[in-house]
């Protein structure tokens, strides 16, 4: 068996190493390790650079920065497609030695095709916190409910080759104005679901460290950041329309599969009408309450 696993690196010089270490010490296959660096100004290039002199299975490149969404999918465009599995890994945290054999056991028991799991959080310096969701917490596997709100970490997925070809082709790539606003690990997670080999596995095979400088954690936003982003929305066209943007994205490159899903083609037109019609659904995958949806349709935000 033999796996690529995808890392994109922006000033992780603090935990990269460990983390790296911990993707070499893979067992049951054979692992190729491809980073891409999204224009770091730390040390971060120099370590990579020292593994790659180290090891023969490891590269890197370093290029321009372009976002944590776009820099994922810029890799995994980039990669050969002759690879069993395809993981990725965020830069700072700690995978256990069975995680991709686990993931492609998990993957061929089940028919998927993207393999998502829990996470055992850390603090900075790796002592547990414990699981992030309980085993029996409902996870958003659904188009619409991964539209809505996504509860499935990108670093847990590993994904077959054939899941990897399909989200490749580059008539099924999403622009990357929406990988801006989105990120790869929704995109990913909304076309497995849409291909119907969306999976989710409760334990954990990786430990998921939360510290000051993470871009995505798993306890959320702050009162203070919440609202930056509320102001952001305000002045930034860009981080407006998540919902309906990735819906048409969706739409559009898997065109056959997004047939089965009404609500999710309604989403993708975003008529006011037909998304204030399904109010009630869509507020349930998010929280919102009812003024707050009818005031994001009514101002062409969702």
């Amino acid at each position: 068996m033999t796996a690529a696993i995808l890392v994109s690196t922006y000033n992780g010089e603090k935990y990269l190493a460990e983390q790296l270490e911990s993707l070499l010490a893979q067992t049951g296959a054979e692992i190729e390790i491809f980073v891409r660096d999204d224009g770091s100004s730390d040390g971060t290039a120099e370590i990579l650079k020292e593994y790659a002199k180290n090891h023969g299975n490891f590269h890197y490149e370093l290029a321009k920065n372009v976002g944590v969404g776009n820099s994922f999918m810029e890799l995994l465009y980039s990669v050969p497609d002759t690879f069993d599995y395809y993981a990725l890994s965020d830069q700072d945290d700690i995978w256990l030695p069975q995680k991709i054999f686990e993931a492609a056991k998990f993957l061929r028991e089940r028919g998927g095709l993207l393999y998502t799991s829990n996470q055992e959080c850390t603090d900075a310096e790796g002592n547990s916190l414990g699981m992030r969701y309980g085993a029996d917490e409902k996870m958003h596997m659904s188009p619409e409910e991964i539209m809505s709100s996504n509860t499935l970490a990108g670093c847990t997925m590993v994904m077959t080759n054939g899941f990897f070809v399909k989200v490749t082709d580059p008539a099924a790539r999403p622009t990357p104005r929406l990988l801006k606003n989105r990120i790869h690990d929704v995109w990913l997670a909304e076309a497995a679901a849409l291909c119907g080999g969306l999976v989710y596995d409760s334990r954990s095979f990786i430990k998921y460290r939360q510290h000051a400088g993470n871009v995505v954690g798993a306890y959320g936003d702050g009162l203070l950041k919440r609202l930056k982003k509320k102001f952001k929305k305000l002045f930034c066209p860009e981080s407006r329309n998540g919902r309906s943007m990735l819906a048409k994205e969706a739409v559009r490159a898997f065109p056959a599969e997004a047939q089965g899903f009404p609500l999710l083609l309604d989403c993708a037109l975003a008529k006011k009408t037909k998304l204030l019609k399904h109010g009630k659904e869509l507020r349930s995958h998010t929280g919102e309450s009812r003024a707050g949806f009818f005031i994001k349709v009514m101002a062409g935000w969702f």
